[in-house]
């Protein structure tokens, strides 16, 4: 009986009656296997060897490469900088065949100069003995200064005897300086010592203004604070004046208000018609004529509320009467 592979995948802790060639076809099976996963193996690991090899002749190759490529550039510089030297040497040679033609045409010059040196030869001659005779000329010269300078050597010897004097002179002024210094040192310790008093003096009064000041300061403090109280009363009379005001209008509505509400009064004859009153400077009479209070005249109070008399006022002339 084979294996039955399905069976043993659904029960795998169940136990199979098997043939023994079955499991000899099945050993030799895995041992093929193992061999050739050792052949496999081996072959793997030749060809690791083979590619470490190969891997190794590629770096050096490379570094072979780049050691040819750095060679290369080494090459190319030193081309390079032995242009630069030809180019330079090229400009050398330009320049040198320059200065050459320069000092050709120096040398025709200084031929030039020399023929014409030579030609006046004779005039330097005839200028030379022209020169022997300045020189004499000087000589003659010199001689005469000489004696010139002689008399002024006398004239110094008699100034040194005049500045011999002024010395002996200024050295007696300069022992009077000293006396009259001295002197004057006296005088300004003596002024010195009337300085310290002075300071004293100075002092004292320094301490007096001092004390002064302090009295003037407590003094502008009392100011102050008067000046405080007094816009403080004077606000506070600000405040009764427009209350006494306020009140005043009030009084003044109210005298009207009482003016309207008074009977009209009543004459001789009855009532009294206000077209009767004529104006004695205009003659305006009727509704020219309008009756208001006389502040000036108090009849009586109601309560605290004055009653005031009449008076009549023309609205023509203003003449009130």
């Amino acid at each position: 009986m084979s294996v039955d592979w399905a069976k043993a995948e659904e029960h795998p802790n169940k136990s199979q009656k098997v043939e023994g060639r079955f499991l000899l076809d099945l050993r030799s099976k895995v041992n093929d296997l193992e061999k050739q996963l050792t052949e496999s193996r081996e072959e793997s690991a030749k060809l690791q060897e083979n590619l470490d090899a190969t891997t190794s002749e590629l770096n050096n190759t490379k570094a072979q490469l780049d050691s040819t490529a750095s060679e290369l550039d080494q090459v190319k510089a030193e081309l390079n900088e032995k242009d630069a030297k030809i180019n330079e040497l090229n400009q050398q040679l330009e320049a040198s065949n320059n200065r050459i033609s320069e000092l050709e045409g120096q040398i025709s010059d200084f031929e030039g100069k020399i023929s014409a040196l030579t030609g006046t030869s004779g005039d330097l001659t005839s200028q030379l003995e022209s020169a022997g005779n300045k020189v004499s000329e000087l000589e003659s010269k010199i001689n005469d200064l000489q004696g010139q300078v002689d008399e002024a050597n006398n004239i110094i010897s008699s100034k040194d005897e005049e500045i011999n004097r002024l010395k002996g002179e200024e050295q007696s002024i300069a022992s009077e300086k000293d006396a009259e210094i001295n002197r004057l040192k006296a005088e300004l310790e003596e002024i010195k010592s009337k300085e310290t008093g002075a300071e004293a003096q100075f002092s004292q009064l320094n301490s007096q203004i001092a004390e002064l000041n302090g009295k003037v300061e407590s003094l502008n403090k009392t100011i102050a604070e008067k000046d405080n109280t007094m816009e403080e009363l004077n606000k506070t009379l600000l405040e009764k004046d427009s209350l006494i005001e306020s009140q005043n209008a009030q009084l003044d509505s109210l005298q009207a208000e009482l003016g309207e509400l008074k009977p009209p009064e009543i004459g001789a004859g009855g009532f009294v018609s206000d077209e009767r009153i004529t104006c004695p400077m205009c003659g305006a009479v009727g509704g020219d004529i309008k009756t208001v209070e006389d502040k000036t005249k108090v009849l009586s109070y109601v309560g605290h509320i004055p009653m005031y008399a009449k008076k009549n006022v023309c609205k023509k002339c203003g003449y009130e009467f």
